[in-house]
C-alpha cells in the first residue's frame, strides 16, 4: 500500500497540521540531509530521463532553467500566493468574528475556501496560454539539444523512463527511511519498535485512504459529466458555458472539501495512537 500513500500525498498536507520547525539541532540536521538527499533523486532522475532520450543533460537543464523563468513570468505563481494569502487572512477574521467549533466559524471558513478555489482557478485560467507557450518552448529546447557525449544506447526510451521513475521512486523512498532512521536516534528511541508503530498507522490509515480516493474520485467523475453537460448545452466560448463549468468546478471543490473533512478525525486517530505508540518505545541499543 506503500504507493497509493505516496500517490495521495497531498491530501495528507491537507489533512494533517504543519510541524512546528524542530526544537533538536540533531533532527534539523537530519531533516536537512533528507531535503539534500531528495533533491539528488530528483537531479540522478532528470539525468536518466535525458539519458533515455539521447539528449546532452547539461543542455535539457538549461531548458529547464529556461522554462522556470518563463514560467515565473507569466506571474501564475505569485497570483496564486496572494490568493493563499487572501484565503489566510480571511480565515483569521473568520475565526475572530466567530466561537471556536461553531457553525458559523465551520460555514466562514467553508465560503472563503470557496473564495479561495475561484481566485486560484482563475489565476491558473488567465495564465494557461501562457504556461502553454513555455511548456512548448521547452519541448522545442529540449528537442534540439544535441546527443550527449559519448550517446547512450538506450533501445526501448519508453522503457527506459519507466525504469528511471521506479529507481526515482525508490531513491526518496529510502532517502525517507533514513530520515526517519536518523530522527529516532535522535530522540533516543529503538527504530525498530518506531517502526512498527509506523506500521500500525499505515494499517489504519489504509481504509481511511481507500475511502477518501473513492469518494474523491466520484467528485471527479461528477465534476467532469457535469462539464460535458455545460458543453452540450451551451456553445464554446459563452459566457453562460464558462459560468456553467465554473459551477460544476465549484461543486467539484466543495464535494473534495467535504471528502477530506469527513476524513480528518480518522488520519487524527491513526496520528494519535502512532505518538502514543512511539512515545512508549525504549530507548535506542
Amino acid at each position: 500500500m506503500r504507493v497509493r500513500r505516496l500517490t495521495t500525498i497531498a491530501t495528507f498536507l491537507l489533512l494533517v497540521p504543519a510541524a512546528a520547525p524542530a526544537a533538536n539541532p540533531c533532527i534539523g540536521d537530519a531533516r536537512q540531509q533528507f531535503l539534500e538527499s531528495q533533491a539528488e533523486c530528483r537531479e540522478d532522475y532528470q539525468v536518466a530521463k535525458d539519458e533515455c532520450l539521447n539528449r546532452d543533460h547539461d543542455c535539457v537543464e538549461i531548458c529547464r532553467a529556461e522554462r522556470g523563468v518563463c514560467v515565473e513570468a507569466t506571474g501564475v505563481e505569485a497570483a496564486v500566493e496572494a490568493c493563499q494569502e487572501a484565503v489566510r487572512a480571511a480565515k483569521a477574521t473568520c475565526r475572530d468574528q466567530n466561537p471556536p467549533d461553531s457553525p458559523a466559524l465551520d460555514q466562514c471558513i467553508d465560503q472563503v475556501q470557496v473564495v479561495g478555489f475561484q481566485c486560484r482557478d482563475a489565476a491558473r485560467e488567465a495564465a494557461r496560454p501562457a504556461l502553454e507557450a513555455c511548456r512548448s518552448a521547452f519541448g522545442d529546447c529540449a528537442r534540439a539539444c544535441p546527443r550527449p557525449d559519448p550517446p547512450s544506447e538506450v533501445v526501448n526510451p519508453g522503457q527506459c523512463r519507466r525504469d528511471a521513475k521506479t529507481t526515482y521512486k525508490t531513491c526518496k523512498g529510502d532517502g525517507r527511511e533514513s530520515f526517519q532512521f536518523q530522527r529516532d536516534a535522535c530522540r533516543n528511541r529503538d527504530h525498530d519498535c518506531v517502526e512498527q508503530c509506523r506500521a500500525n498507522r499505515d494499517a489504519c490509515r489504509d481504509p481511511l485512504e481507500t475511502q477518501l480516493e473513492a469518494t474523491i474520485a466520484q467528485c471527479r467523475a461528477d465534476r467532469d459529466a457535469a462539464v460535458q453537460n455545460c458543453r452540450a448545452l451551451f456553445a464554446d466560448g459563452t459566457t453562460e458555458q464558462d459560468q456553467c463549468i465554473d459551477n460544476a468546478q465549484v461543486a467539484a471543490f466543495q464535494c473534495r472539501d467535504q471528502a477530506e473533512e469527513a476524513a480528518r478525525p480518522g488520519f487524527e486517530g491513526c496520528n494519535e495512537g502512532f505518538r502514543s505508540c512511539a512515545e512508549a518505545c525504549p530507548p535506542a541499543p
